[in-house]
């Protein structure tokens, strides 16, 4: 089985490998297009379209041997529709390649590749939060030395008449830069909360596609 390690590392130097998947023509009605899952606005966050690719790119670098729900998740995508002719075709398809699939093997599949997506998902959350709390931390320190800076030269100010215009020139200078923390941390947090809410919603989105199909499955293949 291969490996989620590099989901969120591009390693250009590895060559890749495409297999060859089952296609088949979009045939009857069409009540459910694939490509109209629920997917939130990618306008609305920079960083979705981008992160759903790694999860995409992700859920491929661990395609099992063999036949399995993730070239039949294909078949469906590839179909463009999600209907029981479609479903019942794509798995006529996949018994010639595998006589042995069953539904049931299909959709214990379908929960095996979302819980890699769970487990990918936690891991890219952790560090995301981590990275968050480390700048906050940061801002937090900054904020209170300039605070503390502040308050002595007023401490200063009152004891050391004879330095009052030295002393009230640092104080704004403090004060000046105290006000900026907020502006200067700001465009790091904005990043970085953007990045987790693309993962969410990233790993919403691969999460619904993966449970629609598998819903298809127990709905239309007996």
């Amino acid at each position: 089985m291969k490996s989620f390690k590099n989901l969120f590392i591009k390693e250009d130097t590895e060559p890749e490998q495409e297999e060859e998947k089952p296609s088949f023509p979009v045939s009857g009605s069409n009540p459910a297009n694939f490509s109209h899952t629920s997917v939130p606005p990618s306008g609305s966050n920079p960083y979705l379209a981008e992160i759903i690719e790694v999860y995409e790119k992700g859920i491929e670098s661990i395609n099992m041997p063999g036949y399995d729900f993730y070239d039949f998740f294909l078949a469906i995508k590839a179909a463009g529709a999600q209907n029981e002719a479609i479903y019942k075709m794509a798995f006529q398809m996949g018994k010639t390649m595998d006589a042995n699939i069953t539904a049931q093997k299909l959709a214990s599949d379908a929960e095996f590749y979302v819980s890699k997506i769970n487990e990918v998902y936690q891991n890219y959350a952790q560090k995301g939060s981590q990275k968050l709390q480390g700048l906050e931390g940061e801002q937090k320190a900054e904020r209170e030395n300039l605070t503390n800076e502040a308050k002595a030269l007023e401490a200063d100010i009152h004891k050391l008449k004879q330095e009052i215009i030295s002393m009230e020139q640092k104080l704004s200078e403090a004060r000046n830069q105290l006000t900026k923390i907020n502006e200067k941390f700001k465009p790091q947090e904005d990043v970085i909360k953007q990045k987790l809410l693309a993962n969410d919603q990233a790993m919403q989105v691969s999460v619904q596609k993966l449970n629609s199909v598998k819903e298809g499955i127990m709905k239309y293949i007996k």
